[in-house]
């Protein structure tokens, strides 16, 4: 019976510890994070500088990855991932990519390419596109000009990237 206790109170002890260790490395994360919020406030400003070193006449850099600073800011939760990161978006905005198909599933497929920074989309959609279709198109949209319903393709492709 007393093996019982000794055991208990290790386990007891053990428990205690790792309470303990837990407090402390909590408290080492607020630090940490404070750290990061403080030096977040201050790293668009030198990542701007370090950029705007050797622009190019596109706006791109020269500084290796090739991102302008309103690449940077833009893309900014990209560059965070780390499986994806700089030279994932560059590669990205180096990339061509090809949609077949403007309707219900390509039309959101282009809005998100676009957004996510692809540098050329090529489209092909034999559709024509009306009134009565324009529900699925979501990169077009319908104008009145002289009050007649006009079908306008919207460049909202290219206003998002």
């Amino acid at each position: 019976m007393e093996s019982n206790g000794v055991e208990a109170s290790q386990i007891l002890g053990e428990l205690e510890s790792l309470k303990a260790d837990k407090l402390r490395i909590e408290r080492r994360i607020s630090v940490l994070e404070d750290q990061l919020r403080r030096l977040s406030a201050n790293d668009q400003t030198s990542l701007n500088f370090v950029v705007r070193d050797a622009p190019l006449s596109n706006g791109r850099s020269s500084s290796g990855h090739g991102l302008s600073p309103d690449d940077i800011h833009r893309y900014s939760r990209h560059l965070l991932l780390s499986s994806f990161g700089i030279k994932g978006q560059a590669n990205l905005l180096k990339s061509s990519i090809l949609v077949i198909g403007a309707g219900g599933l390509g039309s959101p497929a282009l809005l998100y390419l676009a957004a996510s920074g692809v540098g050329r989309i090529g489209i092909v959609d034999h559709d024509v596109v009306e009134l009565n279709n324009l529900q699925r198109q979501m990169v077009c949209a319908e104008v009145e000009e002289d009050g007649e319903a006009e079908v306008l393709h919207e460049r909202s492709c290219t206003v998002l990237g």
